[in-house]
């Protein structure tokens, strides 16, 4: 008897150890089936569980003859700390009806996780062209910033980039004129511009309660001190200052909320975890701090959607030369996004879109990346 409680507890270690990976297949709604792996113990990546999820998904349809289309994924828990799980939901379609979500190839085979990403199914150029024929909106007007190359930390990669395209996408999908965009680059974006362009040049520009207002931010990002809010972090910005010279995202809200526009959008292509956008530590010796994504409190009339979860990297990608929420965010007002082809783009739409896109493609760099979304999903971004 000592011998066999021995042997059982020998095996409660090592079980306890080594952790209690399951998998299962379950029934959502409709025809759309959920793939759950999950680990007790957290000691598996959540990359790899969600390459097992979608192993499960692939092999689940491939049993019944049909084809996997992909809807969503999400991913949960701390690696190490507490349990992790991936969850993905697809549908098993006959080949001959189905079709991929957005109209768009999605891998039905796993190794597409593994597949050079040149060769992904939504892996494309950028192509504002296409929007060409959109008309002017003059009730409205953007502030767009890009920071990659600061005077006293690591480049933000590609963050330059996504402002200077995002700029293009903003005059012909969004319908701004030129002269209603604010641009700022690198140097042009120091602490002082930043807030001069919301609490100066925004209220001037805006027509109370009629004009739309799109705030577009790509550079490096931290939680503030108390937890409860981003600091978007402006070219000049030092470590040894930050509270001083680094710029709380709740100055920015109350400007835009005191201008009293019709709506507010924010795209906000930035990291939450003091990690840059390549996953070094922002700030060296930085006491780390986590935000508090429920504390963050904005108005009714907002609508923000941001790259990551907090605890996430906001990656770039060397292969978009882009950061790959920026990307995919203006390949989805190409019309990509446009998932019932009514040629409008609601939040929704682009939210699941970007949720889509960006998970598979940080899969692919072997990452984890949840864009979030606050606002009403109801709500048409892209019109005719």
């Amino acid at each position: 008897m000592k011998d066999f409680l021995k042997i059982s507890s020998f095996f409660i270690l090592i079980q306890t150890l080594t952790g209690c990976v399951t998998t299962g297949v379950s029934k959502l709604y409709d025809s759309t089936m959920a793939a759950t792996v999950e680990d007790s113990s957290g000691v598996t990546s959540k990359v790899k569980l969600s390459k097992d999820a979608y192993l499960k998904a692939t092999s689940f349809c491939e049993k019944q003859n049909k084809k996997f289309v992909y809807v969503s994924e999400q991913t949960d828990g701390v690696e190490g700390w507490t349990p992790t799980s991936a969850v993905v939901k697809f549908r098993c379609e006959d080949p001959d009806t189905s079709i991929a979500v957005n109209n768009k190839e999605i891998a039905s085979d796993s190794k597409d996780l593994m597949r050079p990403l040149s060769e992904l199914p939504s892996h494309k150029k950028l192509d504002p062209e296409k929007l060409k024929n959109r008309k002017n909106n003059n009730d409205a007007i953007a502030v767009i910033i890009g920071i990659q190359n600061y005077k006293r930390l690591g480049k933000a990669e590609f963050a330059s980039q996504d402002a200077k395209r995002f700029y293009e996408y903003a005059n012909v999908a969004l319908g701004i004129p030129q002269d209603r965009i604010k641009l700022l680059i690198d140097a042009e974006a120091d602490q002082a511009a930043v807030l001069k362009t919301f609490r100066s040049w925004l209220p001037l520009n805006v027509n109370k309660g009629k004009t739309e207002v799109f705030v577009f931010y790509s550079g490096h990002g931290l939680p503030s001190q108390d937890g409860k809010s981003l600091y978007l972090l402006p070219h000049g910005v030092d470590q040894d200052l930050l509270e001083e010279t680094a710029v709380d995202q709740r100055k920015i809200v109350s400007a835009l909320q005191s201008a009293s526009p019709k709506s507010v959008t924010m795209f906000i292509d930035s990291c939450y975890s003091g990690l840059s956008k390549t996953g070094e530590t922002l700030l060296a010796g930085a006491k780390p701090v986590t935000l508090k994504n429920s504390d963050i409190g904005y108005p009714a009339e907002f609508t923000v959607m941001s790259a990551s979860s907090p605890s996430q990297i906001s990656s770039s990608s060397q292969d978009l030369q882009h950061g790959i929420f920026s990307f995919y965010l203006m390949k989805g007002m190409e019309g990509d996004a446009d998932t019932n082809r009514d040629g409008k783009i609601t939040v929704g739409e682009m939210h699941q879109y970007l949720s889509e896109n960006v998970q598979r493609h940080a899969i692919a760099l072997n990452r984890t990346q949840e864009p979030q979304l606050v606002g009403n999903s109801a709500r048409v971004l892209v019109g005719r």
